[in-house]
């Protein structure tokens, strides 16, 4: 799966995500100046036609600089891209969902998901087995119980073998913005690190 098939797959589902955009170019940006000083926006590869994958990303864009940041990465890509364009926020927590067959489970940590993917603090975790809490390690009562129910809108997915990444920003504002199946999260990372 794709991040762009991942992406239409958290609208299909019907799952709060930011207000994105799908461009090659600034031509097709909308409304980019429309948006509060206090956040930028995040631009990122989302597919790549004519060649192989090449990430280029930018955050905290300016509202001022996004038409040409966007021109930029497609310049700077070997191949024709498509890049997802969003607000980006200050994050109050993250984390991520795991969806097996009978089996949820919610990581957290305070801040950004960053501080849980790459530097592996889990301030939280949550298990759930058909539906019901099973197990939960770390700081119980972090995530209120609005907020795992908010995060479990995710069992919507059709699918499950699925990591989805979710975010609560400082503004209070949820969302869902990643999603991947489990199997390809897995051969990426053993080709990263293997």
């Amino acid at each position: 799966m794709t991040i762009l098939q991942g992406l239409k797959k958290i609208d299909a589902a019907g799952l709060p995500h930011p207000e994105w955009q799908f461009v090659r170019s600034s031509k097709e940006l909308r409304g980019i100046q429309n948006i509060d000083a206090y956040r930028g926006w995040t631009i990122r590869t989302v597919e790549v036609r004519g060649g192989p994958w090449k990430n280029l990303y930018a955050n905290w864009v300016a509202p001022s600089k996004v038409a040409a940041t966007v021109d930029r990465l497609q310049r700077e890509h070997p191949h024709r891209a498509l890049f997802v364009v969003y607000p980006s926020w200050k994050w109050k927590k993250g984390g991520t969902i795991l969806l097996e067959r009978d089996r949820v489970v919610i990581e957290a940590t305070r801040g950004p998901i960053v501080n849980l993917m790459r530097y592996g603090k889990v301030t939280a975790s949550y298990t759930y087995q058909k539906g019901k809490l099973t197990q939960s390690i770390g700081l119980k009562k972090f995530l209120s119980p609005a907020e795992k129910q908010r995060i479990l809108l995710a069992c919507r997915m059709p699918k499950k073998g699925l990591i989805l990444e979710w975010g609560i920003s400082t503004q209070g504002k949820f969302i869902f913005y990643r999603v991947e199946d489990i199997r390809e999260a897995a051969r990426l990372l053993l080709a990263k690190y293997g």
